[in-house]
């Protein structure tokens, strides 16, 4: 059995009882981790055989693809795969015990839990590959040569005046002019891009050398974008809002007012456990739509609220993933007839989950309160960056949550800091905030009552470094999970399956890291379409 793959589902299982001590939740099933030593193989064979882009795109994302399969199979400084194996064994324990609590049985049983799989689920950025549609084809490659600027603080970091390193954050096109400006970058952003990265590198650590990095930081928030200065974990914790990310529980979970229990009925077998579940799903590029994909995953019926289709998003590179298993209804929240449609799924939904930064819908009467305000027996669950208190409406993204916690110092040096592998803190907060929910729906179906939850990034990074520390700590008994090697579950002949038939054509996505009786036709669930005008049921 592969040493790395083993060790791994060992600190899996660490992390899982970590877990169930961080959250209270005690799942009645059995966690088995798998270990399949076969699966590097055929993750380096799917970089080459599934790479659907041109040129040097196709050259880029086969170098990004390779390197991040390859961290996979080798040791750690920072844990990521066994976290992330964990927290979704989690998730699918959760399901499997809602799905018995609709169907009236005992729960019990086992999940199975792929740790090579579990840590795919982090990479899967780079892994998917499409077909059918020219017009996404276009999309995704203009936002590939957007994405990879000179801003892209994943790959470049820069030095300030005082010598401390800074890197930005940027994903949308508006945010990026915002920190041009800040910088004092004349250049069009239009043409700020992967064709002219070696000289706006050079650009960029002109005008990043002008200023120290934390005053700079400051400026980039206060300007609308998202920029920071990289700092240790010691320099984190001591920070105000580093000290209140660490008082953070793993998502904040509140029960706002009494409602009626609700039962949802007995789930379809063919969708499963979720199936039924209205989801409403507020979120964009990654770590929200992480959440309300893994609900689609398990049956829940997801609709998701954009202003335009699927084949013209402007992040199309980044969000793919997270459009799988979810319908799509277009609505303008400006317009007071779209804005009202939108109030009206609200009032429909079970779920609710909003991703975007904290404050931005409010003014819509679509804000934590708005929402409850609208229906008072809801799930609403939200993504911040940082604090729920302290820079709660600050703008962030996981590489910044990475940089600004001493993640990317711990993992290299404060001399030369390394990002983790993928992005950890898009998916395994997400992740964390589907854990969030499915509590919540399991209080609603025993108690009643509504709920909200708030998740972080900042907060699920540095669960990742505690995560570490017990591990660092040396052996101990587990008594809640075990391993084994090649089990053989559905989905898992292959690292990725083939969903067709979707809005952009058929989209070969990453196997699903979990398996449990009773979970549904996983592939099917994970079609997604355009132009609906509201939930399937």
């Amino acid at each position: 059995m592969d040493h790395i793959l083993r060790e791994k589902a060992m600190q899996a299982q660490v992390c899982y009882e970590d877990l169930l001590e961080r959250t209270g939740i005690q799942p009645d099933v059995k966690v088995i981790f798998n270990v399949n030593e076969d699966e590097q193989r055929l993750m380096k064979q799917a970089c080459f055989r599934d790479n659907p882009f041109p040129g040097v795109v196709k050259a880029v994302l086969l170098k990004l693809r390779l390197a991040a399969v390859n961290k996979l199979f080798r040791a750690e400084k920072v844990l990521q795969t066994g976290p992330a194996a964990a927290i979704l064994a989690l998730d699918a324990a959760l399901a499997k015990e809602i799905g018995a609590m609709r169907s009236g049985k005992e729960a019990g049983g086992e999940v199975l839990c792929d740790v090579g799989l579990a840590g795919l689920q982090v990479v899967r950025l780079y892994m998917m590959a499409y077909g059918g549609s020219k017009e996404f084809a276009k999309s995704r490659y203009q936002s590939a040569t957007r994405v990879d600027n000179a801003l892209n603080g994943s790959f470049y970091k820069y030095a300030a005046k005082d010598g401390r390193a800074f890197s930005a954050h940027v994903y949308y096109e508006s945010q990026k002019a915002r920190i041009m400006k800040t910088l004092g970058i004349a250049k069009d952003p239009d043409k700020f891009v992967l064709a002219s990265l070696p000289f706006d590198k050079k650009t960029t650590a002109r005008a990043v050398a002008k200023w120290n990095a934390q005053e700079l930081e400051e400026q980039v928030f206060a300007d609308g974008a998202c920029g920071c200065m990289l700092r240790t974990r010691d320099e984190w914790e001591a920070m105000p809002v580093g000290k209140a990310v660490c008082e953070m529980p793993l998502y904040r979970f509140n029960k706002v007012k009494d409602a009626p229990v609700k039962t949802f009925g007995t789930p379809d077998v063919k969708k499963g456990p979720l199936s039924g579940v209205k989801v409403l799903d507020l979120t964009h590029i990654i770590a929200g739509p992480v959440c309300t994909r893994l609900l689609a995953e398990y049956g829940a019926d997801v609709l998701m609220v954009r202003r335009g289709d699927y084949l013209h998003q402007e992040q199309a590179m980044l969000e793919l993933d997270g459009w799988a298993g979810k319908n799509s209804i277009q609505l303008d929240f400006n317009v007071p007839e779209q804005l009202e449609k939108a109030k009206a799924l609200v009032k429909e939904a079970d779920v609710v989950v909003c991703s975007y930064q904290n404050g931005a819908l409010d003014k819509f009467g679509l804000g934590a309160e708005g929402i409850h305000t609208l229906n008072d027996n809801v799930i609403y669950a939200s993504m911040v960056c940082f604090s729920d208190t302290v820079w709660k409406e600050r703008p962030g993204w996981a590489p910044c949550a990475e940089d600004i916690t001493g993640l990317s110092v711990r993992n290299g040096s404060l001399e030369n800091p390394v990002n983790l592998n993928g992005v950890p803190l898009d998916y395994i907060p997400g992740m964390i905030l589907c854990s969030g929910v499915l509590k919540a729906l399991q209080r609603q179906m025993t108690e009643g009552g509504s709920f909200t939850l708030t998740g972080s990034l900042t907060r699920g990074g540095y669960w990742l470094h505690e995560c570490t520390d017990r591990w660092e700590q040396g052996p101990r008994g587990v008594k809640t999970s075990v391993v084994r090697e090649k089990l053989d579950a559905p989905l898992w002949n292959s690292v990725l399956q083939t969903v067709p038939g979707t809005a952009v054509g058929d989209v070969r996505f990453p196997s699903p890291a979990t398996w449990f009786e009773g979970q549904g036709d996983v592939l099917n669930n994970m079609r997604f379409h355009d132009g609906r005008t509201g939930f399937s049921g």
